[in-house]
């Protein structure tokens, strides 16, 4: 659980960050400006969110697109990502994306490397 926890934690610092760049909002948090609590538990809570959208719908996503990810050699598994990231936006009314597919997808690029490093931090730490 506690490995669970933090990983959350860091994801949330992905999207942080990704909201002082500006290329999301989060509400009560302007591009630039200090981090304050709030702000952090609407991270937290879309890190979150996220986390339980990529645990159980991304993966039947992911099945049912194969064959198109084949043909586009794995590109459409961005285009996977970029919806999951929409898909929990959706669940988190403080989170507002941008309003770019492009800017969406850099912003759920940088997230999943913070995702992937909290997991890989979260999985040396359990041995």
């Amino acid at each position: 659980m506690i490995r669970f926890l933090i990983r959350t934690a860091i994801t949330a610092l992905g999207v942080l960050l990704v909201a002082y760049l500006g290329l999301i909002q989060i509400k009560g948090f302007a591009s630039g400006s200090e981090i304050t609590q709030s702000a952090f538990i609407i991270a937290f809570l879309f890190a979150l969110i996220l986390g339980i959208v990529n645990a159980i719908i991304k993966p039947v996503v992911q099945i049912l697109a194969f064959p198109i990810t084949v043909l586009t050699l794995g590109l459409f598994a961005i285009i996977v990502n970029i919806g999951m990231f929409y898909l929990a936006a959706a669940f988190v009314s403080e989170v507002r994306l941008g309003d770019s597919l492009l800017i969406t997808g850099l912003a759920a690029i940088i997230v999943a490397f913070f995702s992937s490093v909290a997991g890989s931090v979260t999985k040396r730490a359990a041995r």
